[in-house]
C-alpha cells in the first residue's frame, strides 16, 4: 500500500511540473509502446506540457497512460498549453488562491495554476471548493478547453454542425456548446454516437486533447502572422433631424483576403442604410406640412437598425440586420434583412446554394416548420394566409449550430406574434449541407 501511495504522489507531481521526469532520463516510455495515444504522448512530452511518472524497479520510464487526471493536474496542463496569465488582472497579482477556495492551500504545487484558471474563468465552480483531487470529467474538460480559447481570444473558424450523441440530452446549453466546439474542432470526439460526458479523462486522453489544442493554437499563430482574422465591427451612426431620429448600427467587415470584395461588401451595408433612411423620410415633408396646416401635433419619425451576428469564417459570413421604422400609427415596423455572403466571391448565398444538387431540403424544412406550428396553431394564420412552404429564396441565417428560417411580420402570423423563427440543427440534413469553411 505504501508503494502504491508513493506512485500516486509521483504521478500527481510529475504530470504538472515540467522537466522533472525528463531531465536525466530517456524520453521513451515502456508502457506506451503500441498505445493508441503513443504519438500524442510523445508530442506533449517533447513540448514540455506533460511528463512521465518516473521509473519502475527495472529502470524503465513510465507514463501511466490509463491513470486518471485530476482537476488540479488539468489546470497545470491548460496553463502551460494556453499560456494563461493574469491578463488584465494585474491588480490581482497579489491575490491568493485561498481567497477563492478553502480546499486549495497557498503552498500546494497547483496553487498558481488553479488561481490562473480561476482568474480566466476556465472552470465552473460553485461555492468555495475547487475539489483539486477529483478526477476531471470529459464535459468539464470540454468546457475548460472552450473557455481557454475564449480567454486567449483565439479565433477558431469552423462549421457549426450540431453533432448527434445519445447521452447529451441532459446537458445544459453551455455544456452543449462546449461539446459542439470540441467535436467540430476534432479536439474531443465521441464514439458509437456517445460522447460520454461523465467519463473521467485519462492521461492518454489528456495528451491527445492537449496535442490537438496546441495544433490549433500554432495554426492560429501562423495565420495571425500571414493574414488578419475576419472580424465584424459595429459602426454607430446617430442623427437628430427636425422631426426625425436616426440611430443605425452598420456592419464593417475587416480581415478579408480580397480587399476589393471587402470594400464592396462594406459599401453595400452603407448604401442599404442610406436607402432605408431615405425610404423612411420619403413622406416626412408632406406629413409635417399637412399636420401644421391642420393644426395637428407633429410626431417624430424614427429609423433604427440593429445588427445580429450569426456565423463567420474565412470564406462565409452570415448575419442579419433589423431595420425598424416608425412613421405614425399604433406601432412601428421591423424588416429583417439577411446577409449570407460567400467571402471568396463577395456574392450572396441563397438557401438552395447551401445544399448538394438534387437534395430535397425543402421537404425536411417544411416538415420541421409544420410540426412547430402544430404545437401552437393559434399563433399563426390559417389557410392560404398561413405557412405554405418555403422556396429557394427563403430568408435565413446561421447561428450557434443552427440554420434559422424566419418569416417577417404579418407573413404567416399576426403582428403581435412577432417575427417567426424556426431553428434547425445543421446536422438535420444528412451531410448534404455545404457551408464554405
Amino acid at each position: 500500500m505504501r508503494r502504491l501511495a508513493a506512485i500516486a504522489i509521483v504521478i500527481t507531481i510529475l504530470v504538472c511540473l515540467p522537466g522533472i521526469a525528463s531531465a536525466d532520463t530517456d524520453p521513451f516510455f515502456s508502457d506506451i509502446k503500441g498505445h493508441w495515444a503513443e504519438k500524442s504522448i510523445a508530442k506533449v512530452v517533447e513540448q514540455n506540457l506533460m511528463q512521465g511518472i518516473g521509473r519502475n524497479e527495472q529502470g524503465d520510464n513510465l507514463f501511466a497512460p490509463d491513470s486518471l487526471v485530476t482537476r488540479s493536474q488539468a489546470t497545470a496542463v491548460l496553463v502551460r498549453a494556453f499560456n494563461l496569465d493574469y491578463g488584465y488582472s494585474h491588480s490581482l497579482k497579489e491575490a491568493m488562491v485561498v481567497d477563492y477556495y478553502r480546499d486549495v492551500d497557498n503552498d500546494s504545487w497547483y496553487a498558481e495554476p488553479v488561481l490562473l484558471c480561476t482568474l480566466n474563468k476556465i472552470f465552473s465552480v460553485e461555492g468555495d471548493r475547487f475539489y483539486p483531487d477529483h478526477p476531471i470529467t470529459r464535459i468539464e474538460m470540454a468546457q475548460a478547453i472552450q473557455r481557454s480559447f475564449i480567454a486567449k481570444n483565439i479565433n477558431v473558424p469552423m462549421i457549426q454542425i450540431m453533432p448527434h450523441f445519445n447521452d447529451t440530452q441532459d446537458l445544459n446549453n453551455e455544456e452543449l456548446n462546449a461539446v459542439v466546439f470540441v467535436h467540430n474542432t476534432s479536439i474531443m470526439k465521441g464514439n458509437d454516437e456517445y460522447f460520454r460526458p461523465s467519463d473521467r479523462v485519462t492521461r492518454a486522453e489528456m495528451a491527445r486533447i492537449i496535442s490537438a489544442c496546441k495544433e490549433i493554437i500554432e495554426l492560429n499563430m501562423a495565420n495571425d502572422q500571414s493574414d488578419v482574422a475576419i472580424s465584424i465591427q459595429k459602426i454607430s451612426v446617430q442623427e437628430q433631424r427636425p422631426h426625425m431620429e436616426i440611430d443605425f448600427e452598420i456592419p464593417l467587415v475587416t480581415g478579408m483576403a480580397d480587399q476589393d470584395h471587402q470594400t464592396k461588401i462594406n459599401k453595400r451595408w452603407e448604401q442599404d442604410a442610406e436607402n432605408f433612411k431615405q425610404e423612411v423620410a420619403y413622406t416626412l415633408d408632406d406629413y409635417v406640412k399637412n399636420a401644421e396646416i391642420a393644426g395637428y401635433p407633429v410626431h417624430t419619425y424614427q429609423a433604427f437598425s440593429r445588427i445580429q451576428e450569426g456565423y463567420a469564417s474565412s470564406k462565409f459570413l452570415s448575419l442579419y440586420i433589423d431595420y425598424y421604422s416608425y412613421t405614425g400609427g399604433a406601432h412601428g415596423y421591423t424588416e429583417r434583412r439577411p446577409y449570407n455572403i460567400d467571402l471568396s466571391t463577395g456574392q450572396d448565398v441563397a438557401l438552395n446554394d447551401l445544399f448538394t444538387p438534387g437534395y430535397d431540403y425543402c421537404s425536411i424544412i417544411n416538415d420541421f416548420i409544420n410540426k412547430q406550428i402544430d404545437t401552437n396553431p393559434e399563433n399563426f394564420f390559417e389557410g392560404e394566409m398561413g405557412f405554405m412552404g418555403i422556396d429557394e429564396q427563403q430568408p435565413f441565417y446561421i447561428k450557434d449550430g443552427h440554420i434559422v428560417i424566419y418569416f417577417d411580420l404579418y407573413e404567416i402570423a399576426p403582428y403581435a406574434a412577432g417575427i417567426q423563427e424556426f431553428r434547425l440543427p445543421l446536422d438535420s440534413f444528412e451531410g448534404n449541407l455545404r457551408i464554405p469553411a
